[in-house]
């Protein structure tokens, strides 16, 4: 029993390795996808979301077979459930090493995924304002912008640094 529950301990630091890798990698690419998409390079922006694909489906992979494992065995699939079960006080804390690990760069995905989301907002927001402004029954003070791309309402559209009259 002992053997067993050995052989599953380091085969769940294996998998939980792999995830940590997997999710490394993601955040890297989350990353390299925010500064792609902030300089508007087409190509990086393909090239990176397809690399991402490929590293959330490694992911998903990795954390399913953790899963599948720690389930065969009829344990909890959380990590107080597993800690529980294979970390003691004063051995392998390697498992909670890698499950720390793996909790962060889970946080700095969401958060990098939220920027990234952000920043695709902030530019169809802009892209939606300056076609309409664009259109022939566009009201002048729209043709104004703010830094978050957002119109800026002069009120008095003679005022507006673009007012057809002072041009």
């Amino acid at each position: 029993m002992e053997k067993d529950n050995k052989l599953l301990k380091k085969t769940l630091v294996n998998l939980l390795r792999e995830e940590v890798v997997c999710a490394r990698a993601l955040f890297q690419s989350l990353k390299s996808e925010r500064k792609a998409l902030s300089s508007l390079d087409e190509k990086l922006i393909t090239i990176n979301s397809a690399s991402k694909q490929k590293l959330i489906t490694a992911l998903q992979s990795a954390s399913d077979a953790r899963i599948s494992l720690v389930d065969k065995h009829g344990i909890t699939s959380t990590a107080v459930a597993i800690k529980e079960q294979f970390v003691s006080s004063n051995s392998n804390t390697e498992l909670n090493t890698l499950f720390i690990q793996l909790s962060e760069l889970a946080h700095q995905c969401f958060d990098e995924n939220r920027r990234i989301g952000q920043l695709i907002n902030r530019r169809a927001q802009f892209i939606s304002q300056a076609l309409s402004s664009l259109s022939p029954s566009a009201n002048v003070q729209n043709l104004t912008y703010g830094e978050t791309g957002s119109i800026i309402n002069t009120g008095d559209t003679h005022k507006s640094p673009f007012y057809l009259a002072k041009i």
